[in-house]
């Protein structure tokens, strides 16, 4: 449950840097704190409320995150997954499941982004740091000043940005996937 919780926050927090600074505040504040925080519940209803109060957009211009949320949902199927109740399942079926979503879902990012490890070098081998190391690019764990170090892991980068363009109406820019009924 957590894996998926942390791809979904991950989504998130890469996309919305408001959401980013306030789940900072909920870690740290977590950090020092030994009381956990009630989860919301998810009403069940299909009709549910639409909240009164939408994120900020441009007008007629949807945001990027919710285009990516929408593929992602249309081609893996990743928010289905998220958002299912898995009381009613086993291990073994929630894992063929996530099994499938993942490796949708990875088709897609790489498609869109061209996602590929940022060192190419062998976890566990030892690397030589260059002389200005970007925080961005590089998390050094241990001396600052070392030279040398044994990559844990390899990073990610993106190679290109390749979004689908989204041609809807602004009523509909917070929808990321349709209800489907059947007659």
């Amino acid at each position: 449950m957590r894996l998926f919780l942390a791809i979904r926050a991950f989504f998130v927090v890469l996309f919305r840097r408001d959401v980013a600074m306030q789940i900072r505040k909920l870690l740290d504040s977590t950090a020092s704190s030994t009381t956990t925080p009630e989860q919301p519940k998810i009403p069940d209803s299909p009709a549910r409320q639409i909240p009164q109060k939408l994120p900020a957009s441009k007008p007629g211009r949807r945001n990027d995150a919710l285009t990516l949320l929408s593929t992602l949902q249309r081609e893996a199927r990743l928010v289905d997954l998220i958002f299912e109740s898995l009381d009613d399942y086993n291990d073994a079926q929630i894992g063929a499941a996530a099994r499938d979503v993942l490796r949708d879902s990875r088709k897609s990012l790489a498609r869109m982004f061209g996602v590929q490890h940022l060192v190419e070098t062998s976890e566990g081998s030892t690397i030589e740091l260059p002389e200005s190391s970007s925080p961005v690019r590089w998390r050094i764990m241990g001396k600052e000043s070392a030279r040398l170090g044994t990559l844990s892991h390899a990073g990610w980068h993106a190679t290109k940005v390749d979004m689908p363009q989204w041609s809807g109406t602004p009523e509909d820019e917070m929808v990321i996937a349709a209800a489907e009924v059947e007659t």
